[in-house]
């Protein structure tokens, strides 16, 4: 499905039982699309939980002092920081993630924080960047635990994954399985800079014309998932499932236009 705001407004104010995931290659754009989510829904009075690497939450904690007072929002349990690996650590079993164990970590860091009325509740978490590349299967399955608990609890969620959205084998199958379990997908950080690099390529393969240019506008609403994305990467997306040996050009092309411009 296309989505038609830009990840800044969406992290801004996302609705209950969003599950929202993120695709980075740069520390950069990571910790702005991060500090935006939790900080905007501190300042709205809402409550926050991270659970994220040590170098991770530093890096937001430092961004966040300069806006608040990180260390007031952490005494009055409005902010709750965990580390992910010492948290996936408690749940995760040879098999895969445990729903019992799972669920007893998430009881104990939101429960205190229900109990004191601070919602709604925003959670960013890369406990599953740390396991996908390890165990994508384990991955899929705290995704879905993950859903079950914003289902639950009305809270809402933002994952992130190093990863590149302009790498072929991304797009020929680790995309779809990631992307299933979440209601919205930020591939990239411009918008508008994946569309002009989009268009470029469907027109490099495809030819120049309108009939190009219809072609991706319904293949930007082609794909069949209920994950919300920017019409570029939906079109993108459409054409991996129809032409899977035209994918790769256009996917090559569009990299090319994102990343230089040229």
């Amino acid at each position: 499905m296309v989505m038609s705001q830009p990840w800044p407004a969406l992290l801004a104010a996302p609705h209950p039982c969003d599950h929202v995931v993120q695709l980075y290659t740069d520390d950069g754009f990571l910790g702005r699309a991060v500090s935006h989510f939790i900080g905007t829904g501190l300042a709205r009075g809402e409550a926050a939980v991270v659970v994220a690497t040590p170098e991770h939450c530093q890096d937001l904690v430092e961004t966040l002092g300069t806006r608040l007072d990180v260390e007031e929002t952490l005494a009055r349990g409005q902010l709750v920081i965990r580390d992910a690996r010492t948290a996936l650590d408690r749940f995760l079993r040879p098999a895969g993630p445990d729903p019992v164990a799972f669920r007893t970590f998430v009881s104990e860091v939101l429960d205190p924080i229900e109990a004191a009325g601070r919602t709604p509740i925003r959670i960013f978490g890369e406990m599953v960047n740390l396991l996908w590349r390890e165990d994508l299967p384990a991955t899929v399955r705290l995704e879905a635990l993950w859903s079950e608990v914003l289902m639950e609890r009305q809270v809402t969620l933002l994952c992130a994954y190093q990863i590149d959205n302009f790498d072929r084998h991304v797009h020929r199958g680790l995309l779809h399985q990631i992307s299933r379990s979440h209601s919205h997908l930020v591939p990239v950080e411009d918008y508008t800079r994946l569309e002009e690099a989009v268009d470029r390529a469907y027109t490099d393969v495809f030819g120049a014309g309108p009939d190009t240019a219809k072609l991706r506008e319904l293949m930007a609403v082609y794909p069949m998932t209920t994950t919300r994305m920017p019409a570029p990467q939906a079109a993108l997306v459409a054409l991996r499932e129809l032409r899977g040996d035209i994918a790769d050009a256009v996917l090559e092309r569009a990299r090319d236009y994102y990343l230089t411009g040229r």
